[in-house]
């Protein structure tokens, strides 16, 4: 089973913010404190809230406090059945959670704005810059190699000129990623990854900010 938790970020007035924060970990806390933007802070604030809330809502009984990181800085959860991934963009934050798939499970989204082309295209395979030319759809392009890129676990050290994303099945060092496109604004794209099918079944559930607190 796999479902996407998604909110809004949400300017809180402070005693909320300070609330929200103080349900999450201490060394939760601490990382939220330190931006300096209150977009950045809130994203963080939800995108934890977001796993808290789909870890009870599936019916776990895991606490924050026991994210471990790979040796690339990719948190999961030590002896779980499940896998989760967060990204945010513009005014959306969003979790995905599997139990079909724990360690390669990748999520990104992506605000669909404007942009000069010219400074990113070097990280796409000629095929996906002939694509991109064509269709105008750098972001479907973008999404799938973070995604990908995710669920590996080695995020940016990956050379993303080496991810051909073309089609849905993506190999990477003799791996397979299938791709999975979410649709929850037209203004916004966003992809999963993963290295099992997860199937056509995936649930949705969106949460308004002040549910999550």
């Amino acid at each position: 089973m796999t479902a996407i938790y998604y909110t809004q970020c949400k300017q809180l007035p402070d005693h909320a913010f300070e609330e929200a924060v103080f349900l999450l970990p201490i060394e939760m806390q601490q990382k939220i404190r330190k931006y300096s933007r209150w977009q950045d802070a809130h994203a963080c604030l939800y995108g934890n809230l977001l796993l808290k809330e789909a870890i009870s809502q599936l019916g776990y009984d895991y606490s924050l406090e026991l994210i471990q990181k790979t040796k690339y800085g990719k948190p999961y959860f030590k002896d779980s059945d499940f896998g989760f991934n967060i990204s945010h963009s513009g005014e959306y934050i969003v979790c995905v959670i599997s139990t079909d798939e724990k360690q390669n499970l990748g999520i990104d989204i992506e605000e669909n704005k404007p942009i000069a082309l010219e400074g990113f295209m070097n990280i796409f395979t000629e095929e996906e810059q002939k694509e991109i030319g064509e269709q105008n759809n750098f972001y479907t392009f973008w999404t799938r190699k973070e995604a990908i890129a995710k669920a590996d676990g080695r995020g940016m050290l990956i050379p993303f000129d080496t991810i051909n994303t073309l089609s849905l099945s993506v190999q990477l060092d003799n791996k397979e990623y299938n791709l999975y496109e979410v649709d929850i604004d037209q203004n916004y794209t966003i992809y999963i990854a993963a290295s099992v099918s997860l199937g056509n079944n995936i649930k949705y559930f969106y949460k308004d900010p002040g549910s999550l607190y």
